[in-house]
């Protein structure tokens, strides 16, 4: 059994770039548009493991993550942020 992945880009073409580089690498690879997709998906699919673009309409990916932890059927989730921020502040954040 492969580790599943789910990709949360709002962007179609950076989701597309990293589902190819996943899955030429033998992951089992799912795609949100959206952090409220992602939660759906992640509820429904149980991926291993969340990859998570921060900068997102609706939802950042940091309110995903507040969310993530707080319910009880995905807390133990292990998340990855993409980011291209850099000040410090948000780094921490």
């Amino acid at each position: 059994m492969s580790t599943k992945i789910l990709i949360v880009e709002d962007s179609p073409t950076q989701a597309a770039r990293l589902k190819h580089l996943l899955q030429q690498n033998n992951f089992e690879v799912l795609v949100a548009g959206r952090a409220t997709e992602a939660l759906d998906t992640a509820r429904q699919q149980r991926p291993d493991l969340m990859i998570s673009d921060v900068n997102m309409p609706e939802m950042d990916g940091f309110e995903l993550c507040r969310r993530v932890r707080l319910d009880p059927q995905l807390r133990e989730l292990a998340i990855l942020l993409l980011t291209g921020l850099s000040d410090p502040e948000d780094i921490i954040r």
